[in-house]
């Protein structure tokens, strides 16, 4: 298999060549004594709860373990939307229809939020509402589709609807699905552009970011809080904390209430852009109904594909492996891409709660947003600017992602034991759901799905 590897194959984000990184602090500042607000993480999150109080006059200090983005921020697919991971009958069951609904019309809100902030901070990203395809694994995942669309389009207010086998070919040139889930309005960035555009506009507003300078420890004392780092303390009056997946033993109330789960994106060598306009006519981001997500989209300047996804059952899989076992992704729904070669590919860390929501809030002096689950660049951007500004005491501040009862679970103490039997079980669902649609009766020439 070691064909599937471009001569140039770089086992680094393919996001990191067109990102100007290096105008990001290669080196820690000399550290305050004194910060109104530290905020620890310096994502999407963390910069843009520091680039709110930062504008409201307040001395902010970042404070990162490595580069500033270098963790999910600058590795993401980088596909925006206004749908939460959880499903709409998850969510009811949890919470009730009336909580259930307002949240998820926030999340769709979210969204269009995202959209005139990036636009009015002229942050030069490459965000294109390309539109989305969610293609249907098996006919039942279609029925479910036409049912969803009916609620998202009449109760939510997100424009959407489905196209059958049929209607898929305008759409996508794979035989591998049943139908799909179009959604117009979504759509995808470039991820570490949108970082590195919230880095800049957070130093100009007066943040001080610090690289390479981890936390190591939190003590609230006197009504203040002290932020131990190997190159010193810091003492705020209250500090944020936006390190999702990276949430670290040095914050074990937090650290045992995130799972982090390991994902993984390789992009192909140039295509000509005549083939990949071929594969893809409209242009859509491509995701899928399997347990296993997977997710295709066109790079930013029309030349790659780039598929992300669940690359192992282990997390910390090695770039080769990632390659090869994302290319059979890729190769399943576009046979024609089997011999194409893969130039980069390379993995991260995602969030996810226990609860599968989003998840603000406060202990003590310490304030946290965390847990994303897979919808970080538009749900992280959007709840750190809403947690700098409950911070700020902005009093329209209000929305139902800030519950201050972060879930666990008992037996986790932080590592994800489970994961890999989860992954495993997922992929034997997937296949078994298709060998099982597969044997049911096909509906009558000219027949519609229900």
């Amino acid at each position: 298999m070691s064909e599937v590897l471009a001569e140039d194959f770089r086992g680094e984000p393919y996001w990191w060549e067109m990102s100007p990184r290096a105008g990001r602090p290669a080196a820690p500042p000399p550290l305050p004594a004194r910060a109104d607000v530290a905020i620890v993480g310096a994502g999407y999150a963390g910069l843009a709860a520091a680039l709110v109080l930062a504008r409201a006059g307040r001395g902010v200090l970042v404070l990162d373990a490595g580069p500033p983005g270098g963790g999910a921020s600058s590795r993401s697919v980088g596909m925006t939307g206004g749908r939460l991971r959880q499903g709409a009958a998850a969510l009811t069951k949890a919470l009730g229809p009336g909580p259930a609904l307002a949240l998820m019309r926030e999340a769709a809100g979210a969204y269009r939020w995202f959209l005139d902030f990036v636009r009015a901070e002229a942050i030069d990203c490459d965000l294109r509402q390309s539109g989305r395809l969610v293609g249907a694994w098996t006919r039942r995942d279609l029925e479910a589709q036409r049912r969803l669309a009916a609620m998202l389009t009449e109760r939510i207010g997100i424009d959407c609807h489905v196209v059958d086998r049929a209607g898929l070919r305008p759409e996508i040139a794979s035989d591998l699905y049943h139908g799909a889930l179009v959604l117009p309005q979504d759509g995808g960035l470039h991820p570490a552009r949108l970082h590195d555009g919230l880095l800049q506009r957070a130093l100009a507003a007066g943040a001080t970011v610090a690289a390479f300078t981890p936390v190591t420890a939190l003590a609230e004392e006197s009504g203040e809080v002290r932020v131990l780092t190997p190159a010193g303390a810091v003492t705020a009056r209250e500090v944020v904390l936006a390190t999702n997946a990276y949430t670290g033993p040095a914050f074990p109330w937090h650290h045992r209430r995130v799972i982090p789960v390991g994902s993984y994106m390789a992009a192909t060598e140039p295509l000509s852009p005549t083939r990949v306009a071929r594969l893809l006519p409209a242009g859509r981001l491509v995701n899928d109904t399997r347990r296993l997500a997977y997710a295709i989209r066109i790079s930013p300047d029309g030349t790659r594909l780039l598929v992300g996804g669940r690359a192992s059952a282990r997390d910390h899989a090695r770039p080769p492996q990632v390659a090869r076992s994302l290319h059979r992704v890729l190769a399943g729904v576009f046979p024609e891409l089997a011999a194409a070669r893969m130039s980069h590919a390379w993995g991260g860390m995602v969030a996810f709660t226990f609860d599968r929501l989003p998840n603000i809030g406060t202990r003590g002096r310490v304030h946290h947003v965390l847990g994303c689950n897979g919808s970080g660049v538009v749900m992280s951007t959007y709840l750190g600017t809403m947690l700098g500004r409950r911070i700020a005491g902005a009093a329209d501040a209000v929305t139902g992602f800030a519950r201050d009862g972060l879930p666990g679970a008992p037996l986790y103490g932080g590592r994800p034991w489970f994961m890999s039997p989860v992954s495993l079980w997922y992929g034997l669902r997937d296949r078994a759901d298709r060998m099982i649609d597969a044997a049911r009766p096909s509906p009558p020439r000219g027949a519609s799905t229900p």
